[in-house]
């Protein structure tokens, strides 16, 4: 952003703002003030989108690539359930009576 605000500041250098027999401010500066206005207003808007974008997806990944919030990889069980890829090596495949188990113990649905 501030190298937009350099630029502009260069132009108005070069150019001038005013116009010599009115005063007021020439069309070129006023089209320049507009420019920089409506590119902070699309930076902020951007910066926000990102932010909320951040908030909504709570964990790491994609559709195509699930993880866990602490990013550790997550695939498909035998009851379409996702699971954390971790905790299937450690039990040494799907035991689903030692992950309902679990489920129970943690308190899970």
């Amino acid at each position: 952003m501030e190298h937009l605000r350099a630029y502009a500041q260069q132009l108005q250098k070069m150019n001038g703002n005013k116009r010599s027999d009115t005063g007021e401010l020439s069309q070129g500066a006023q089209q320049l003030a507009q420019k920089v206005n409506e590119n902070e207003k699309t930076s902020i808007l951007q910066r926000t989108a990102q932010f909320f974008q951040n908030l909504i997806q709570p964990f790491p990944g994609d559709e195509n690539d699930p993880r866990d919030p602490m990013g550790t990889k997550l695939i498909k069980g035998p009851d379409g359930k996702l699971y954390n890829e971790e905790l299937i090596k450690m039990l040494g495949g799907f035991d689903m009576q030692e992950l309902e188990r679990r489920r129970k113990i943690l308190g899970g649905k």
